[in-house]
């Protein structure tokens, strides 16, 4: 029952897609085009089946919902991460996220934490993150109700292997022209502030949230600063951290050779294949083989297991 899990991404289709996923990855993604891949998820808007071993075709929520313990350790009852994949071929909205409590009092749900791993990035790209130096409440009202929006950003040039945390309560934005890998709280709680004026296929606006957004921004965040984490050589090749707060771990990983990993049987991890290929090897000998674009499930009480190839892996810990 206790194996490496892959699962079958669920798609998302929004006006800012393209066809990034198929061309970089392989996906078979519908009508030719889409903005997100939910690679690994048991939140109700996007339930990740199984696509390998004795779980084939059962939806991942139900079971770990049958067996919690094994599958995401010590006493959570629920998975409280979801990975996805990003293809900004046009630029999102300017967006934010609510923090737990707000969350709660808003919509009796969860807040958003999230980070992204910039995989692709066309020249000159760039994402909003955060607000400009010295932005306030009050200037940040006055320049959306007076159409100035785009003049109080903090836009952020990027390019492939960038990484930014982005708290809850950030003002935040990916720009077009980016491939981004993204781990966040398991939430699909987002507040449009602004939309550029862009209308659908049919020629409607998309809905803003300003109400709940300006009552969800965190000013005191002010201007988004991302911590670079040194590059740690191994024994199998390098390792850097990403990202680290109360509601995960993110580790990248350069692979050219064998790695082993030992998480202890208190966390489940998630990895998404960036770039490369390789295999999952299991204690008793099982293997799993992936390439770019597949995302495992690795339950608590493997605890501990190998990757042998030549590949990047974005690894997750809650």
């Amino acid at each position: 029952m206790i194996y490496p899990i892959k699962t079958t991404p669920v798609f998302k289709q929004y006006i800012w897609g393209g066809n990034a996923l198929k061309e970089k990855f392989g996906k078979d993604i519908p009508s030719g085009f889409a903005a997100e891949s939910w690679e690994i998820s048991c939140h109700p808007d996007g339930l990740s089946t199984v696509a390998n071993g004795l779980h084939l075709g059962s939806y991942l929520s139900d079971i770990i919902k049958a067996n919690p313990r094994e599958m995401l350790g010590g006493d959570k009852k629920e998975m409280s991460l979801l990975v996805k994949l990003i293809d900004a071929n046009d630029r999102l909205s300017v967006q934010v996220h609510p923090n737990d409590d707000i969350a709660k009092s808003l919509e009796n749900g969860t807040g958003k934490t999230e980070m992204w791993y910039i995989v692709d990035a066309k020249p000159g790209a760039k994402i909003v993150y955060g607000l400009r130096e010295g932005i306030g409440k009050e200037d940040f009202k006055a320049a959306l109700s007076e159409g100035r929006v785009e003049e109080v950003l903090n836009y952020v040039p990027v390019s492939a292997g960038d990484s930014f945390f982005i708290p809850a309560g950030t003002v935040h934005a990916i720009g077009e022209g980016i491939l981004i890998a993204e781990v966040q709280q398991s939430s699909n709680i987002t507040y449009r502030l602004y939309d550029y004026d862009r209308v659908d296929k049919e020629g409607n606006k998309r809905p803003l949230h300003t109400e709940k957004a300006l009552a969800s921004i965190d000013y005191s965040a002010g201007v988004g600063k991302n911590q670079k984490y040194p590059v740690a050589k191994t024994i199998y090749g390098t390792v850097q951290l990403l990202a680290k707060c109360e509601h995960f771990m993110v580790v990248k990983h350069n692979i050219n050779g064998l790695a082993r990993f030992t998480q202890g049987d208190d966390k489940y991890e998630i990895f998404t294949c960036i770039s490369g290929s390789g295999k999952i090897i299991c204690n008793n000998g099982d293997t799993y083989d992936f390439t770019a674009g597949d995302s495992f499930f690795i339950p608590a009480t493997m605890e501990k297991y190998m990757v042998e190839g030549e590949c990047v892996l974005i690894r997750s810990v809650e």
